[in-house]
């Protein structure tokens, strides 16, 4: 009996930690001057995210508020640090919920933070190489979420526009090669006829 008490008293902690890490997260992720604080508690919850399934669960179940604070911290920092540290947990929800996951990333706005993101990046001088290795992360997601959904076509589409634009980095195209690119292009491409081919450009 005392087991059980124990249990469960402990998953409620954790529960509520990475609530109350994520509601202080909302509170401070505005202010510039908090960019430590933000650094720390984006830092606390990937360390949960990466031990814990059950907050990996609680973050992207339906009503969560978690995706929208990362979101908007990623959207709104300015420090590298933090932004490492949510993409990483960003990988770990994706990662370990195969599609439902990415697909409610994606259905919150991820794929255009993301985006920009990468855009921003790009133009920073000089670029940040950790940043944009943790961003072909996001590279190798998008192309196992093509090769597990390549024949549903409202799922792949986007990927694929996101794969256009991973690839026109030269380091990213030799990544996509060598994990097999062309020949899931040829999958995909191989059922569409002559009316089909506005959607193959």
């Amino acid at each position: 009996m005392s087991k059980l008490k124990v249990v469960g008293e402990k998953s409620l902690t954790n529960s509520s930690r990475v609530v109350g890490l994520l509601a202080q997260l909302e509170k401070i992720n505005t202010d510039p001057t908090e960019s430590d604080n933000v650094r720390y508690v984006t830092s606390k919850i990937l360390h949960l995210a990466q031990s814990q399934e059950k907050t990996r669960r609680e973050m992207t179940t339906k009503g969560s508020t978690g995706m929208e604070v990362l979101l908007s911290t990623l959207e709104n920092t300015k420090d590298l640090q933090t932004i490492l540290n949510i993409l990483s947990i960003l990988v770990e929800l994706v990662s370990s919920g195969g599609g439902r996951r990415a697909s409610f990333l994606v259905a919150k706005g991820g794929s255009q933070i993301l985006l920009q993101l990468l855009m921003n990046a790009s133009k920073d001088s000089p670029p940040h190489e950790e940043l944009m290795a943790r961003v072909n992360g996001a590279l190798n997601v998008t192309l196992n979420l093509v090769k597990q959904h390549f024949q549903n076509y409202r799922l792949a589409f986007p990927c694929l526009q996101l794969l256009r634009v991973y690839s026109t980095n030269s380091v990213n195209a030799v990544s996509l090669g060598k994990n097999g690119v062309v020949e899931l292009m040829f999958k995909i491409i191989g059922p569409f006829s002559k009316k089909n081919s506005g959607l193959m450009k």
